[in-house]
């Protein structure tokens, strides 16, 4: 006591606290630790603790038997420690790692939240001769108080983004709307001045966005197309005596224009493309004519598909004609026959029924395969004796000719439809026939050319004039020369089909009064024959 001050040396810092002379420092120590809002103990250099006041037991939770039966701070850490107050762990571990910092006797100034939720505020001062004094605030309500503040800033801030992306939303969404309309837009106000257009009316009009941004009338955007204009007020732009409703443009475009008000007074322009519909008008009896001609065609198509009923009945002949010459024999010769022999005649009957009811499923679908192509049952199956069998068959039904048929040089086996195969060849012998009628052959050659199969249909008919050669493969055809001649020009038709659809090709040489060859070529590459295998040998 000096003068009544007293000085005091905290932290190393000189504090000078006016204290009354002669005052009573218990009187003084006993009224501050009563009256003050905080918490606040005093440990000495030891740790060992020498005041607390009631505030700071109530902040921290801890009864005062605690620190009167332990006077240090180690203690009262290991009581929080076993209490969980600083977490999980080793209470032990937890209450060494605390006495070490707090032997440092550094000043510090944190918080911390107790189980209860409650959070505290510590604030340690160290004391010149060892020791330090801790003030502890109880700040739950501040922090909460704070919080509340951050989270209402926050939800606000989240409110501005939301409504400014709602308007920004809204206004993309309106810009998207008008952009997607395919017409042209303009809106102006009531005073005419244009305000606002969608990417198609600045299409039709260049200079709408400087109109935009000068402020310009509905009257100055038109002139800036059309020069010669007059400067229109509002009132007569909505006049549609004065006003034109169709416009055709510099770039030869036409534009039906509606005008419309809106709401505020303003002018809603609207120009829709009309250059379609003027080509139309204009083109109206041309198209008319097309219809006529197209229905005509149809007509003609309509009466094509009667005579393919036609063919499909002329191809069940030969099958027909097959059943019922075995059919005769196997009658005329019912007591004499052998097992053997009658066997063959039933098969070659059964084979003539499998065939025509392949052909029944094939014509039924006959639109579809004109419109999707003709599908293939491609495998690897013998050949030259399939084509010997089809020839063998077609002489059985044919007494007018007779077929000679050279195939010793085609492959044993081929990768291809056999059923498909079987009718263009079946078709060739019939054409090669029909078309031959002073004739009393026809011929069938079979052989390798290279990387080709070639199958020869040979006859020595009535022939193809030269500038009809290229159209015999057309739907329908028929050549000039087969005048009186039954027939319907599909037979080729879909023998080129099925020729196509194995990659292959097919030719034709005839002359007029002398006779036609028809040669089928088809790829080696699907080839597994004998020869093959001979010569790499």
């Amino acid at each position: 006591m000096y003068g009544g001050v007293k000085i005091l040396l905290l932290g190393g810092v000189v504090v000078t606290n006016f204290i009354k002379k002669g005052c009573s420092q218990d009187l003084l120590l006993k009224c501050l630790m009563e009256t003050v809002h905080q918490g606040f103990t005093i440990f000495d250099e030891h740790l060992e603790i020498l005041a607390v006041n009631e505030t700071a037991m109530k902040i921290l939770d801890i009864p005062y038997s605690i620190f009167e039966e332990n006077s240090n701070l180690e203690d009262v850490f290991r009581f929080n420690a076993k209490r969980g107050d600083y977490g999980p762990g080793n209470p032990e571990d937890l209450v060494k790692a605390r006495v070490e910092i707090a032997l440092k006797f550094e000043a510090h100034d944190f918080e911390r939240q107790r189980p209860d939720g409650t959070t505290i505020r510590i604030q340690g001062t160290p004391i010149a001769n060892g020791g330090f004094v801790t003030i502890y605030s109880d700040v739950t309500h501040e922090r909460a108080q704070e919080k509340e503040l951050r989270d209402a800033r926050r939800e606000l801030a989240d409110r501005l983004d939301d409504r400014t992306r709602q308007l920004k939303e809204n206004r993309d969404l309106l810009f998207n709307a008008v952009n997607a309309i395919q017409d042209g837009l303009g809106i102006a106000n009531s005073d005419g001045q244009v305000i606002l257009a969608n990417d198609r009316m600045k299409e039709i009009y260049p200079g709408f966005e400087s109109c935009i941004e000068k402020g310009e009338s509905v009257s100055e955007v038109i002139r800036s197309v059309f020069p010669e204009e007059p400067d229109r007020g509002v009132d007569v732009i909505m006049n549609s005596e004065v006003m034109w409703h169709e416009k055709k443009f510099p770039d030869g475009k036409w534009y039906r224009i509606d005008r419309t008000r809106s709401t505020d007074g303003g002018i809603i322009s609207v120009y829709t493309d009309i250059t379609e519909y003027k080509k139309q008008q204009a083109n109206l009896q041309s198209h008319t004519d097309e219809l006529v001609r197209l229905l005509q065609q149809e007509k003609e198509l309509t009466e094509m598909q009667r005579e393919f009923v036609s063919m499909a009945s002329h191809e069940f002949r030969t099958p027909l004609a097959i059943i019922d010459s075995n059919a005769q024999r196997l009658i005329r010769k019912a007591n004499d026959i052998t097992p053997e022999k009658a066997i063959s005649r039933s098969e070659r009957i059964r084979d003539s029924v499998s065939r025509m009811q392949y052909l029944i499923n094939r014509f039924l679908n006959f639109s579809q395969t004109q419109s999707k192509g003709i599908a293939l049952e491609v495998q690897d199956q013998p050949f030259r004796d399939a084509v010997y069998k089809t020839c063998e068959n077609f002489i059985e039904s044919c007494p007018t000719h007779q077929v000679k048929v050279d195939i010793e040089r085609l492959p044993g086996t081929y990768s291809y439809d056999q059923k498909l195969l079987d009718i263009c060849v079946t078709n060739l012998l019939s054409n090669a026939v029909k078309y031959s009628p002073n004739a009393n052959e026809v011929r069938l050659i079979g052989y390798l050319d290279g990387r080709h199969l070639i199958i020869c249909v040979e006859d020595d008919g009535v022939g193809i004039p030269e500038d009809e050669i290229p159209k015999v493969f057309d739907r329908y055809f028929r050549a000039s020369t087969s005048s009186g001649i039954a027939g319907t020009g599909i037979g080729l038709n879909w023998v080129a089909k099925v020729i196509e659809k194995h990659n292959g090709k097919i030719d034709v040489w005839s002359k007029v009064g002398e006779g036609s060859r028809i040669t089928l070529k088809l790829p080696l590459q699907h080839v597994e024959h004998d020869q093959q295998r001979a010569s790499v040998a």
